[in-house]
């Protein structure tokens, strides 16, 4: 596994609860991930924001000012190219089909299951050398 303070990967975590935010980044950095969270996904538009650097973007599905499929969208219109993983708890064919028409890797309900998340980026970004 990579050493804690080399960081080969970047990931961005939208969630509008900043306690799920803290959880993701200390599991993330853990793991030998670079975190970057953020909790109003308005702010993720804003210009001048760096994503050139994000390897992978973690987004809750259900935010008050803007859902995570929006914002992911908006952010493949400006030619945003990472992989993502979406996290809900309000999952239907509607929201899944929507997923897969922007490119949405997985989709882990909630509560997450921690291990299920491992694999996840294991399989999308390995840290191992």
């Amino acid at each position: 596994m990579t050493p804690l303070g080399h960081h080969r990967y970047t990931v961005l975590v939208v969630d509008d609860d900043t306690s799920v935010l803290d959880c993701y980044r200390k599991l993330l950095n853990r793991g030998g991930y670079k975190t970057v969270t953020e909790s109003d996904p308005r702010r993720v538009l804003m210009d001048g924001r760096d994503l050139e650097s994000v390897d992978l973007l973690l987004i809750d599905y259900k935010m008050p000012e803007m859902d995570g499929l929006t914002l992911l969208a908006e952010l493949r219109r400006r030619e945003f190219r990472a992989r993502c993983i979406l996290v809900s708890a309000f999952l239907n064919d509607g929201v899944r089909q929507q997923a897969r028409h922007l490119g949405v890797y997985h989709i882990l309900e909630k509560p997450v299951d921690v291990v299920a998340l491992r694999g996840v980026l294991a399989d999308l970004l390995p840290t191992d050398d």
